[in-house]
């Protein structure tokens, strides 16, 4: 097999064209795939991008007489030790698929890199993670790839490092007993502090609220093995489209005494709506008609983002899930399908399920290869 790897390290828009033009060859027949653009790329590896000055990456094309048969970028924190394979790709061949991650992971060791964790697009709250084969039907936001890519990343010597899951709400069974048992718990004092308050997210002071969503982000996650460090700029960057798809009357900051302690971000699933337009060229109308769609939408409700933190006095605040929980079971009621969303067993943030309330949906795994081996 005639194999010719290419290897750069700074902005080409012709190489990122290429990347682009690959992805859609074989993932385009995928539910939530949706093209992509080069300033998508450019926002996250320009040397103009927020991103640029902690990390450093370099891309790597694998040709087959001229045909890219396999694409990725290793990306990696300034002093970290850990690099980032993400943005990968490749056609359904173990030898391929080796000649790309031995270019990679040599390249890594002169680098001073000592692990690669794999699929992780630049950074943890960019992309990562690549669910599993089977499962319910896909949603918005999923990390779906072809199920061969797990053949590929095991054949090539990576192993399983993390795992997620998604969970289905049974809504009648939330809706007759969690909201008993949560009426129990209230009752017993130390349930939850009395100062405790869960109020609406803010959608007319956005970036206000995403400073604060931000720091709770930090504070929540900082203790997964998976975390990495992330600037304001950089957050904002990934997340501020995020409110054209939050539900406003969903999305809670909760407080204790005045200071934010914890929150839930949620939404409606739009991927049917979106997935309508993703080829179309959209006049204004249509952006404003589409945002309408979006704000009525509530067939499946997505709650993939929550987490606390402790109080301003350094105390451990009790109800914070509680509360979110007796407000969510309405969302939950009102919608025809709940998903809770990438639930990893050993997160801090990990809130309570009852799993007589819940059913497994979709499992995601993270995968890994030490370096020194």
């Amino acid at each position: 097999m005639n194999l010719n790897l290419v290897q750069f390290s700074g902005w080409d828009e012709v190489k990122i064209e290429k990347f682009i033009h690959f992805k859609k060859s074989l993932q385009e027949n995928l539910a939530t795939y949706f093209p992509e653009t080069v300033d998508e790329y450019k926002k996250l590896l320009h040397p103009d991008s927020p991103f640029a000055k902690d990390y450093q990456w370099s891309g790597f094309i694998v040709y087959q007489e001229k045909k890219i048969v396999a694409k990725a970028i290793l990306a990696w924190r300034n002093g970290s030790s850990v690099g980032n394979l993400g943005f990968i790709d490749w056609e359904n061949d173990l030898t391929v698929a080796t000649a790309l991650t031995n270019k990679i992971e040599a390249y890594a060791k002169t680098m001073g890199l000592k692990e690669i964790k794999t699929p992780v697009d630049i950074n943890f709250f960019v992309k990562y993670r690549i669910k599993c084969p089977g499962g319910g039907a896909p949603y918005f936001g999923e990390p779906i790839y072809p199920d061969y890519y797990h053949e590929l990343f095991t054949g090539t010597g990576y192993q399983v490092m993390g795992s997620w899951d998604t969970y289905l709400i049974k809504r009648f069974a939330t809706f007759t007993n969690l909201m008993k048992k949560r009426k129990n718990l209230e009752k017993k004092k130390h349930a939850f502090h009395d100062q405790v308050n869960v109020r609406l997210l803010k959608m007319n002071d956005w970036e206000n609220e995403l400073k604060i969503v931000y720091k709770l982000f930090l504070d929540s996650f900082s203790a997964m093995p998976e975390f990495e460090p992330i600037t304001f700029e950089q957050f904002k960057l990934v997340y501020d489209d995020f409110k054209y798809i939050i539900h406003p009357l969903l999305s809670y900051i909760v407080e204790l005494n005045g200071t934010p302690v914890g929150f839930s971000i949620n939404y409606p699933d739009p991927l049917a709506i979106l997935s309508k337009v993703k080829n179309k060229k959209l006049s204004k109308l249509d952006k404003v008609l589409l945002m309408i769609k979006l704000r009525l939408n509530f067939k499946i409700l997505l709650m993939p983002y929550m987490g606390k933190t402790k109080g301003p006095n350094g105390e451990e605040v009790k109800g914070v899930f509680l509360k979110i929980s007796k407000l969510l079971t309405y969302g939950v009621a009102a919608a025809q399908k709940g998903l809770v969303c990438y639930q990893s067993p050993d997160s801090p943030s990990k809130r309570p399920i009852d799993p007589e309330l819940v059913e497994e949906y979709a499992k995601y795994v993270l995968y890994g290869k030490s370096l020194n081996e």
